[in-house]
Parts: C-alpha cells; sequence; structure tokens
C-alpha cells in the first residue's frame, strides 16, 4: 500500500479562490465558527487581492486606478489565513492540496477536512486562430492597466503619422463580445479617446474608430429587448460601431478575419469572450474524482458537490440551482452570496444542524455604458441613461469591500466629472524571459523538490548537477543547458544544482521554453532527448536489474564489441566513403597515431560532401568530429550503465591507458548477455 506522505499544513476547511465566491465564504465563516474549538481556515489564492471585476473597464479607460479596484485578501479575511500559490494538483480521496509558491517556495501541501472549490472559469483563446496571440483580455488589473498602456501608445505613436490613412489603421480598435465586459469596455475606449483627442493636435476626431463584434442580435442579452436595443442606441451615438450576428474567424497582427469573409483594420483587439473550465476542475472531472458537467461542478443548492460530503463548490466554476428554476448566472451578486450560503452550511455541519438551500433569486442587472450612462433592471422595473449611470455607481460602491476604497473610488470619481481622464503613459515593466546571472564558487542554484521555473545554459563556469547521494549527473559547461527535463514533466527539481566556480548563467523562462519546444518540432526533439541524460539513481538502478546477472558482474572489456572499423584522421573524405560501403555503420571512431581523437558520423560526412563537391580531397581532421565518450576497459557494467544513461550518448568508446581504440560498446550490447572474453 502508498504511503501517503503527511501534509505540511492542515486546516479544518480549505477555500480555494480569491473571488467574490471565496473571499465572501471565507469571511462569512470566520465570523460564525469563532466558538467552535480548533477551526481554522484557509484561503488559497494565486494573488493576494481580490479584484472588483464590475470595475475594471473604468481602470482600462483611465477613470479610476488601478489600486482602488482591488483590496488585499488578508484586510478583507483577517482571521483565516491567506496562502497565495497556484494549485497544482488536488487529491480529494487523501484531502491534500499541492501548491506552487513561487521561484524560491518548494511545493507545499495542505491538508484539509473541508473543501471549498471557488477557483472562477479559465480562459480558452485557442479555438479562434491568432486570438491568443494578439488579443489582449479583461480579467486582471494587470490586463486593465496593459489595455490603457496600449490605447495611449497608439494615440501617441498616431501622432507622429502624418498619412491619414496609416493614423487611421493604426488607431483601429475592436472588442469581441456583447456581454456586460464587452459593452462597458467599449464604451469606456471609446470615452477615453474622444476625452484625450484635444490633446493631440495631429488626430483628427474621425480617425480613431471602436467596433463591437458581437454574435447575437442585440446586446446584453441578459437585459430587457428594450434595454439591449437602447444599450446599442447609445454606444453608437457615441461614436462605436457595433456589428451584430458576427463571429470572429481569426485575428492577425493587424486584421480581424469575421466569419463571412470581411477583414477588419485593427491593431488593437480586446476579447471579452472565451471562458473555459478551470484546469483542476478538469482535471477532477476526467479521474471521475469530481461530477462534472460541461466542464462545472455539479452542486446541490446547499453548496454541497453532489455526492460527496465534505466537498463544496460555488461561484463561475459550479452548475449552481437557483431557486425559481435553472442555473444561477455568472455574476458578482450571485457568487458572494453563494459563497456566504456555503460558509453557513459548512459551519452547521461541524454543529450538526440542518443545511440551507439557495434562495437568492437576484436583485437586478445593471451595466454602465459610458459618457455617463447607463442601463439598468431592478426589481422588475427599468432605467436607463444618467439615472440608471447614478445607480449603477451607487450600487457598486456600497459593494465594494474596505471604507478606504469606497472614499478613493468616491473621490476619484468626483474628480474625473469636473478634470479630464489621466493620460499619462505608464507602461508596466514586465520581466524578460531572458536574463542573465552570476554564481560565485559553492552558490546554490536550485534544490530538489522545488518548482522548475527556467532552462539554464552556462556561458562561462561550471554547474554540478547532483543527485541525492551527492553524485555528479551532470557537470555543465560552457556551452552546455540543463533543466529540460524538469520542464517538460511535472516542473519539479529532481536534482540539486551548485556552482563549483565562478559562473554566468542565461536563465530563459519555463514558459517561454515550452512554447519555443511545442512550436518549433526539431527543438522540442533535441530537448526530449537531452532530458533523458537526468535520471534519477532507482531508475538507473532499475535498467541494471534488467541485465542478465552474469553480464552485470562483468566489466567492459568482456561486453564490447572488439575490431571495429575505425578510420585515420589522415585519410580524405573520398577514402572515408569507400570505408562506409565496405563495412556500413552510422558512426566511426576517428583515430590519429592510434589514438581516439573523435567520432565521424556518417550523415556528416555525406553533408560535407554536399557543400564542399563530390571530389572532395578534404582529411578528416577537418571535418566536425563528435567527442567521443570513452571508458576504460575495467570499468564495472553497473557503472556502465549510469554512466551511459547520464551521458545521453547512444555508445561509448572502450580506451587503454594511452587512448589507443579497444572496441566499442552500447547498452544493447549489455541487455544481449556476456560473451566470452577473447
Amino acid at each position: 500500500m502508498l504511503k501517503i506522505k503527511q501534509p505540511d499544513r492542515i486546516f479544518k476547511v480549505a477555500i480555494i479562490g480569491g473571488g467574490f465566491a471565496g473571499v465572501y465564504c471565507a469571511r462569512e465563516l470566520v465570523s460564525i465558527t469563532r466558538e467552535i474549538s480548533g477551526m481554522t481556515v484557509a484561503i488559497i489564492a494565486s494573488e493576494n487581492h481580490m479584484v472588483f471585476q464590475p470595475m475594471l473597464p473604468e481602470v482600462a479607460g483611465g477613470s479610476l486606478s488601478p489600486q482602488h479596484v482591488v483590496n488585499p485578501i488578508r484586510m478583507i479575511c483577517q482571521e483565516a489565513e491567506v496562502l497565495k500559490g497556484e494549485v497544482t494538483h488536488i487529491d480529494l480521496e487523501n484531502r491534500i492540496i499541492t501548491l506552487n509558491g513561487g521561484m524560491f517556495t518548494p511545493q507545499v501541501t495542505v491538508g484539509f477536512e473541508h473543501i471549498m472549490l471557488a477557483p472562477g472559469a479559465g480562459v480558452d483563446l485557442s479555438r479562434i486562430p491568432g486570438m491568443a496571440e494578439h488579443a489582449y483580455l479583461m480579467r486582471t488589473v494587470g490586463d486593465a492597466m496593459k489595455l490603457r498602456a496600449a490605447i495611449i501608445s497608439r494615440m501617441e505613436e498616431a501622432n507622429l503619422i502624418t498619412s491619414a490613412k496609416l493614423r487611421k489603421e493604426l488607431l483601429s480598435f475592436v472588442i469581441v463580445g456583447g456581454g456586460y465586459s464587452g459593452v462597458e469596455t467599449a464604451g469606456q475606449i471609446q470615452d477615453l479617446i474622444v476625452g484625450a483627442l484635444r490633446f493631440y493636435e495631429n488626430i483628427k476626431p474621425d480617425e480613431p474608430s471602436v467596433t463591437l463584434i458581437h454574435s447575437g442580435e442585440r446586446l446584453l442579452g441578459m437585459l430587457s429587448d428594450s434595454l439591449g436595443t437602447y444599450t446599442g442606441k447609445c454606444l453608437a451615438e457615441m461614436g462605436v460601431k457595433i456589428l451584430f450576428k458576427s463571429r470572429v474567424r481569426a485575428v492577425t497582427a493587424r486584421t480581424v478575419q469575421l466569419g463571412d469573409g470581411t477583414s477588419l483594420s485593427a491593431t488593437l483587439v480586446v476579447c471579452t469572450v472565451g471562458n473555459a473550465p478551470h484546469p483542476q476542475i478538469t482535471a477532477l472531472g476526467a479521474t471521475g474524482a469530481l461530477p462534472v458537467e460541461k466542464g462545472k461542478v455539479v452542486v446541490e443548492a446547499t453548496g454541497q458537490v453532489k455526492g460527496l460530503k465534505n466537498v463544496w463548490s460555488a461561484g463561475d466554476c459550479a452548475v449552481f440551482p437557483k431557486a425559481d428554476g435553472g442555473n444561477c448566472p455568472e455574476t458578482a451578486q450571485f457568487a458572494m452570496r453563494q459563497g456566504a450560503l456555503v460558509a453557513k452550511n459548512i459551519a452547521a455541519s461541524f454543529t450538526g444542524r440542518a443545511f440551507k438551500s439557495f434562495r437568492f433569486t437576484g436583485l437586478g442587472e445593471l451595466a454602465t455604458i459610458g459618457h455617463r450612462k447607463a442601463v439598468a433592471q431592478v426589481f422588475g422595473m427599468r432605467f436607463s441613461g444618467i439615472i440608471a449611470w447614478f445607480m449603477w455607481r451607487s450600487i457598486y460602491l456600497m459593494k465594494l469591500p474596505g471604507f478606504d476604497r469606497k472614499l478613493r473610488v468616491m473621490a476619484e470619481w468626483t474628480f474625473e466629472m469636473f478634470f479630464p481622464r489621466d493620460i499619462n503613459l505608464l507602461t508596466p515593466s514586465f520581466s524578460s524571459p531572458l536574463g542573465e546571472m552570476h554564481l560565485e564558487p559553492g552558490d546554490s542554484l536550485f534544490h530538489a523538490g522545488e518548482p522548475a521555473q527556467s532552462l539554464y545554459a552556462v556561458k562561462k563556469g561550471n554547474v554540478n548537477i547532483t543527485d541525492a547521494q551527492g553524485q555528479i549527473v551532470k557537470a555543465a559547461g560552457p556551452g552546455e543547458h540543463f533543466g529540460e527535463r524538469a520542464l517538460l514533466s511535472d516542473g519539479i527539481w529532481r536534482f540539486d544544482a551548485q556552482a563549483t566556480e565562478s559562473s554566468e548563467l542565461v536563465a530563459i523562462d519555463g514558459e517561454t521554453f515550452k512554447t519555443l519546444a511545442r512550436s518549433i518540432g526539431s527543438l522540442d526533439a533535441l530537448f526530449r532527448g537531452t532530458a533523458q541524460q537526468y535520471h534519477l539513481p532507482e531508475e538507473i538502478q532499475q535498467t541494471v536489474n534488467m541485465i542478465p546477472e552474469a553480464t552485470r558482474q562483468c566489466c567492459a572489456a568482456d561486453v564490447m564489441t572488439k575490431n571495429i572499423a575505425s578510420l585515420d584522421s589522415s585519410v580524405t573524405v573520398q577514402d572515408a566513403v569507400a570505408e562506409f560501403q565496405a563495412h556500413p555503420h552510422s558512426t566511426y571512431p576517428v583515430t590519429a597515431n592510434g589514438c581516439v581523437i573523435g567520432l565521424l558520423r556518417r550523415s556528416v560526412a555525406y553533408e560535407w560532401l554536399k557543400n564542399h563537391g563530390l571530389t572532395c580531397a578534404d582529411k578528416l581532421q577537418t571535418l566536425p568530429l563528435t567527442k567521443p565518450f570513452c571508458i576504460t576497459a575495467d570499468t564495472p557494467v553497473p557503472v556502465l550503465v549510469g554512466t551511459l544513461m547520464r551521458s545521453g550518448v547512444s555508445k561509448a568508446v572502450v580506451v587503454d591507458a594511452e587512448k589507443k581504440l579497444l572496441g566499442m560498446i552500447t547498452l544493447f550490447d549489455l541487455l544481449k548477455g556476456a560473451r566470452q572474453a577473447g
């Protein structure tokens, strides 16, 4: 029976997700369980703050500062323990969560008695070619900041261009999706452009264009027909062009291709569609550990996952039944109430009380259009225009967590009514995917068990990769690289790395490395090949055990192939071709005065002939020879196996003390069984 390792931390309740559902669940839970002895609550989130999503378009449009739409989770849920990390695995059976805390933090395991799943939804733009590469998103504060910086940057560039045609192309902005996020983002971008135009002398009012692409017949399909129609009319009056019943087929660096064959000029595309199941929910559903329907967790009206006693779920990742029939929409007002209900029911499970069902049916819907206009449908009544705009601001201001945030947002909104929007170009500085580092002798680069973040290449010096026994797996010198095995597998270092001398390294970001490997087949094959060098001691021992017992007792001289074809370095390439025909092999040892100086691959010689002429009389010593992997005749077979596996070579050259050629050996020779000496 496999023994499960004890978790690093154990909590009564673990909540995954720092959105509305997760935060409100944690806040409610700690407030109603103070009297329960030993109650511990952890909230696990990839960021240490909660984003107030409805206000993100105002950040992109310059109406609000980014820091005013986020709240530190530690301040909202002060009695819960906040664990910032990326969840990499959830084991519901053994009640263990595995986290990746960052570059310098080894994997952390968290045990739990109850778990609440609220990681939200993922994003999948792969269904539309080019969308993932070129489109801006509106999911995080960073997305909104990046979008706003891109809009201002386009205007700054356009102001330098003398061609009106080029200015129009550069200032063509497209938003995909006619839901809340798409409508609000389109309105905010249009307001930002109109407000900023008077500061750009060379840009004419008719040159910037904002186009909203929607697959439906009207905007905001969750509202009434009249409000949806009103929204479209208001956006059109503001100058936003709306394309109804249109779908994006592909996106390039400068165009958006529609399904009907139309091509729109666009240097900036914002995508507000493309919701996808969260990867961890998908993984649990694929194994059958969690009931999943269309990528979402199936829950009872209590928030408890169907068929599981200690597992709960809420928010965008859950199919949550609505009191008046159907399922709850994916909005903040439902998520926060679902989270609070789950908290009450988890608390009830500890005290033996009956669970409560979700009864909330919704207060209504609001959406801001821009230009001090909005639409609202509250308690069955419909509002539009400036009244709805005041309602939108008042209601969301009250919902915003934290009194200090309320005051700051209120002050900023007040200033925005009387002063122009901020058009400072503050481009967020992002980490380069390529970095250089210096190591002194004895400096550790990483330890076994830590998360792998980069591929490393050695420019100068040496880094030893060692296993748990302290044995050298690889001594990486100038021109060599390491780290591919961890990045191509589970992302965890299996070895230690330490500089043995003053060293200069180049680090390539792990995501950049994986993107390149996936995109370039030959590169992927190369790294998957070199990844085979990093074998754990138990993997080597497993291969040794496969070799016949008699062979394991032998040394290299007993199992090597003797009388092999070799080439003298003084012969010409043409002479070598004759040897290829007489003794066909893939690789030949090259000797000088009987000593091995390199290996010649037949394919390399043929490539040389193609580039230098079929009558080439160049000597073999001028060709690019492969460095030979040499061993002595008395090398024990178990040592030889480990050496071959960790060297990454397919064969070894057996030489004497003076480097004279004695024979060659491969793993295949070892598996065939021992030969008789002589």
